[in-house]
């Protein structure tokens, strides 16, 4: 039995080792992933202080009380007024990712993927350099300028369907889901350091966010310069894909037919169809998460912060061990019939997992007994990114991804106002306050049903069999 162990250990770490040999192009990729995701995860964590340091009133600033402004002393008013503006610039980015998200994506698939990404690139350093003017300007309400920069920031950026259509221009076939694996890691790394950093500044009670800012669009300055430098373009078709039916389809277009490539796309392809449904009852699902610490609070009488001081290391924990055995579980999902399978047990073991955390009202334990074990779950070993990709010609990659990001923006906003405004009652107690746990259920249950279906109409090791009989 010891000896069967050992075999697997070693096998596990040749598997890691194996999973970092890849095209020098896409180290380079990743090399600029790192440091993008820490200016995008950093602005994104710091939205909320940066706005309170900016409000202002008649209330002087006191020593004794920390408000988070450096203009107003009333803590409560600081508190309420940043709230309501950080709906609002959050809500403009979603807004203007979900209208951009088909665009960009459509454009990389026929102008190239390193164009768009140093658009992306030039968007975040310029939303940086405008959101130091809205700290320092006082001739202009800050709010104006950061709407702009965050309106900015949302209508460019494609960092995610950039870098997986990279993934799928330079490697096929099994060695497809090598390089989602490894694109993961670099996001839990970057995020990683960026987290650490964001509760630094806030412990120091750092305000010169003006200062943070113009780093940042320094940094940008770097990375662009290093994209284009460095960095090759991995996809050569830049708009000559005539030979392919989506391009054929388009034909008659002309000089729109990178705008309408998404939505052609969409009409002809079942399968992403069938995608952005389950993406869509997925994030209605997930809109529970905006509502988890208030829940706790309010239901079960935890503290402020209690929630994540329990969940974080659960969250930490399953990200080191869905890398530890990324390795192994890459090498073991080269077979269809294994990531098939996979698939469908881990979709049935989370569903009963699911409805297990419905009981949570009466005890927290029903919510993170739950999440403790899904955390043992090694991970796919980027097998549902591959098998996504499989379902499209490189012409047609990011062009996907930009659908499933529209998707994902318009539903994420909707969904969390869904639960804040009608599902969750902070006075419900008992059964009555499992509304919210319960419609998160039956929305993941749904999305879980369409993830199998799909994966057993595309993904069975006989479809290929089937459809030809078809």
């Amino acid at each position: 039995m010891l000896s069967g162990l050992s075999a697997k250990v070693v096998s596990g770490i040749d598997g890691l080792k194996e999973l970092y040999v890849l095209p020098l192009t896409l180290w380079t990729a990743f090399a600029i992933y790192i440091p993008l995701g820490f200016i995008n995860v950093s602005s994104i964590k710091l939205y909320l202080p940066l706005l309170r340091s900016l409000v202002v009133c008649d209330t002087p600033v006191s020593e004794e009380v920390y408000s988070g402004s450096l203009h107003c002393g009333d803590r409560n008013l600081v508190i309420s007024i940043s709230l309501q503006q950080e709906a609002w610039l959050v809500g403009l980015k979603l807004l203007c990712r979900m209208l951009s998200g088909p665009i960009l994506g459509a454009l990389c698939d026929y102008h190239g993927r390193k164009p768009v990404l140093m658009l992306s690139i030039s968007g975040i350093t310029v939303a940086s350099w405008l959101m130091m003017l809205a700290c320092d300007l006082n001739s202009i309400p800050p709010m104006v300028i950061l709407s702009l920069a965050l309106g900015l920031q949302g209508s460019t950026t494609a960092f995610n369907l950039c870098f997986k259509s990279m993934i799928a221009d330079v490697l096929d076939g099994p060695s497809r889901a090598k390089g989602f694996v490894v694109l993961n890691h670099c996001d839990v790394f970057s995020r990683g350091i960026s987290l650490c950093f964001v509760i630094w500044i806030q412990k120091i009670q750092f305000m010169r966010f003006d200062l943070l800012c113009m780093a940042a669009g320094i940094l940008g300055l770097f990375i662009l310069a290093f994209c284009h430098f460095a960095l090759e373009e991995t996809f050569n078709g830049c708009g000559n894909g005539d030979s392919t039916p989506q391009a054929k389809a388009l034909a008659g277009f002309g000089g729109l037919k990178e705008l309408q490539a998404p939505y052609q796309l969409l009409w002809s392809s079942r399968f992403l169809q069938i995608r952005l449904a389950q993406m869509l009852l997925g994030q209605l699902g997930n809109g529970w998460e905006s509502i988890q610490d208030s829940f706790m609070i309010s239901s079960l009488g935890w503290g402020p912060g209690d929630w994540d001081l329990f969940n974080v290391p659960i969250s930490s924990f399953r990200e080191v061990w869905g890398m530890l055995t990324s390795g192994l579980m890459v090498q073991w999902m080269l077979q269809p019939g294994n990531s098939y399978w996979y698939i469908q047990m881990s979709l049935s073991f989370g569903s009963a997992m699911l409805i297990i955390q419905n009981f949570a009202p009466y005890s927290a334990l029903f919510l993170l007994v739950p999440r403790c074990f899904l955390a043992l779950c090694p991970g796919d070993g980027g097998a549902d990114s591959a098998f996504f990709s499989s379902q499209f010609p490189r012409e047609a990659q990011a062009s996907a991804n930009g659908l499933l990001i529209a998707v994902d923006n318009i539903v994420s906003g909707f969904s969390r106002w869904l639960y804040a405004r009608f599902l969750f009652d902070p006075a419900a107690r008992g059964w009555q306050a499992m509304l919210p746990l319960s419609a998160r259920t039956v929305f993941t249950l749904l999305s879980n049903a369409l993830c199998w279906y799909a994966w057993w109409r595309y993904g069975h090791p006989k479809a290929p069999k089937m459809r030809k009989q078809e």
